[in-house]
């Protein structure tokens, strides 16, 4: 196997959750992954860099992320800043051969996304980018179960993403709120991740109707993200810029039709996932709540039975089952996506073979966006054809 050593740019949340997956990976998949390693960590500064390093146990650590996409020393580098860097960290990354993988979403708008997948498609190497529900087991089978004609001819899908953090008007103005950082709000953020289930479950997305509205339009200034609040005292207030909640509808290449919601201000919705798929011999239902199950319902079930059916996911008929925890219905969560997420990127990189989903499918989530943001200020379809 290839000697794969690993950079992360970015120690924040979504950089500590892949140090995460990358120890769970050395864990399940330990014969497979025997030459890999995380080797160096870049912070906006080497006093952070420094002591996030020593943090989470990583050898090496530089206050310059130049440094560490020029590094000989790197192979792979994970793109895990705010989406405003996105764009020149991973053209620089590409230009010296490095594999990328990015955080969601690609970029910012579509022409930024465009250059970063040409990049990739001129330079030759490896790029993933992390829609890390797609690697949870259930999502998997369902996967399977779709290409299988279970579910038989697919003709519909309803799925959302919705939190309530932000409906704290005290919660600072971080970048998530800031368009010329963001790119977008609950859209990007959220449903990004809703519009790539629809795609890799149902098919590819032709037309979209998109409502997008904006309910706290100033937040304080000041440091901080997801839970944070404002400094006492006399606050300063800035504008919000992006979407806080967003309903699109969906027309596919395949004749299914669907819809998405993504929402920051859902009362009593932490970190809610969910979607259908409804096909003329079945459906399934699939909540991230209860990440160890999915909900089946068949066309050819009895009538004295018929409904869904729990189908506890885990054990060794079912995805990763030889890797991941050996009992069906022990459970996993989210850490172990990106444990999964990590391995398939390292293993297109050593098999020399494509890794899913990559920049083309963040390339086709921009586009989705921006003409999602095109119908909202429209107020009509918008065709991707």
């Amino acid at each position: 196997m290839a000697r794969v050593n690993i950079g992360i740019i970015g120690g924040g949340m979504i950089g500590r959750t892949h140090t995460v997956g990358y120890n769970m990976m050395k864990t399940f998949f330990a014969d497979q992954t025997q030459d890999v390693q995380l080797r160096m960590i870049a912070e906006r500064d080497a006093e952070l860099a420094k002591a996030t390093a020593e943090h989470l146990s990583i050898p090496e650590w530089t206050g310059n992320w130049r440094e560490l996409v020029t590094s000989d020393q790197i192979d792979l580098v994970f793109v895990c800043v705010p989406n405003d860097m996105h764009h020149e960290i991973a053209l620089e990354a590409i230009a010296n051969g490095k594999h990328v993988f990015c955080e969601k979403p690609l970029a910012r708008t579509t022409s930024e996304a465009q250059e970063i997948a040409d990049a990739v498609e001129k330079a030759g190497v490896k790029n993933g980018i992390g829609f890390n529900y797609r690697h949870a087991p259930a999502v998997q089978l369902i996967k399977r179960w779709i290409d299988e004609g279970r579910l038989g001819e697919v003709v519909g899908f309803r799925g959302s993403f919705i939190q309530d953090w932000g409906l704290d008007k005290s919660g600072p103005l971080s970048w998530r709120f800031q368009k010329k950082v963001a790119g977008s709000g609950s859209l990007g953020d959220l449903g990004s991740h809703v519009l790539d289930m629809a795609r890799h479950l149902v098919g590819e997305i032709t037309d979209v109707a998109g409502l997008l509205s904006t309910h706290v339009n100033e937040r304080p200034i000041g440091a901080g993200g997801l839970g944070h609040k404002a400094e006492g005292g006399a606050v300063k207030m800035g504008k919000v810029d992006v979407d806080d909640i967003c309903d699109v509808l969906l027309q596919f290449e395949n004749g299914a039709q669907g819809s998405i919601v993504a929402s920051r201000l859902a009362s009593g919705k932490k970190n809610h996932f969910d979607f259908e798929v409804y096909g003329m011999k079945g459906a399934i239902f699939f909540d991230w709540e209860r990440p160890n199950e999915v909900l089946l319902s068949t066309f050819d079930t009895p009538n004295e039975r018929s409904g869904f059916t729990r189908v506890l996911t885990g054990g060794f008929d079912h995805p990763y089952g030889e890797s991941l925890w050996p009992i069906q219905g022990m459970g996993i969560g989210f850490g172990e996506t990106f444990a999964v997420q990590m391995y398939e990127m390292v293993k297109g990189i050593q098999d020399d073979t494509g890794v899913d989903p990559n920049f083309q499918d963040g390339l086709r989530i921009n586009k989705l966006c921006d003409a999602i943001q095109k119908s909202a200020e429209t107020k009509a379809w918008v065709s991707l054809k």
